[in-house]
């Protein structure tokens, strides 16, 4: 079960989700939710992998960032930039509060968890990052104050401008912990180049990467997911 709270962040409510560790080791994985999406994860895909987590020694912290699922704000005001303060805001909690802390992050999500980790409040105190489709958003081509509309969502440019700026791709090559990063075969969402540029990076730290064959952006197969909670875990306890 989750023990369900609310903290206030920047003047906004932020509902979390904590699920304690079966032998209440000090360890947790945070899991930072994609666009648009809630601390649910696809097909609820954050909920079944951290149930295998807390059976094999890890907490998790599951939440809806500002604007997002249950969390206060109108998604028109959403920003990457509060994200990754929110997110900054978690990981820093929970190192002072003497845990080894792991970032889980979907889509953007994972750009979210991946430009945090350069934040001075969590340089080099985070071991381990599991990306799952991470979008750099390092091309893209909006107008800030122009607002814009997804999948029945409005929102302003500034989020992916934000991102953009953000670096990506800068803050993934100067972060030195575990990584192990899953794309599907084909992304609907994620540019192939971007795709191609993320995988070099990590290949190139000697971490491993994960192409699903047959999948999409998200959500996976079940029994796909269920492999790629079998490869993170095995990562998770090389690092922490």
């Amino acid at each position: 079960m989750s023990d369900i709270k609310i903290i206030t962040i920047n003047n906004k409510r932020v509902v979390t989700y904590q699920s304690e560790a079966n032998d209440k080791s000090k360890k947790i994985v945070i899991m930072s939710h994609g666009f648009r999406g809630s601390s649910l994860g696809p097909a609820r895909q954050f909920v079944d992998f951290q149930k295998i987590l807390n059976k094999n020694g890890y907490s998790v912290l599951r939440f809806d960032q500002p604007n997002s699922g249950n969390s206060d704000g109108d998604y028109l005001d959403s920003s990457f930039l509060e994200w990754v303060q929110t997110t900054v805001f978690f990981a820093d909690k929970y190192i002072n509060d003497g845990y080894q802390v792991a970032l889980l992050g979907q889509s953007m999500g994972a750009t979210t968890s991946v430009v945090a980790t350069s934040d001075p409040k969590l340089k080099g105190k985070i071991p381990c990052l599991l990306l799952w489709v991470p979008d750099a958003k390092s091309d893209v081509n909006v107008e800030p104050n122009k607002v814009y509309e997804e999948g029945g969502q409005k929102y302003k440019g500034s989020f992916w401008t934000e991102a953009r700026d953000s670096n990506f791709f800068d803050c993934l090559e100067s972060y030195s912990g575990g990584i192990h990063l899953v794309y599907g075969e084909v992304d609907r969402y994620v540019k192939q180049s971007l795709v191609d540029k993320t995988i070099r990076i990590v290949k190139q730290k000697r971490q491993p990467v994960m192409i699903l064959k047959g999948q999409d952006h998200s959500p996976w197969e079940c029994n796909v997911a269920q492999e790629v909670y079998k490869n993170e875990l095995d990562v998770l306890r090389k690092f922490m």
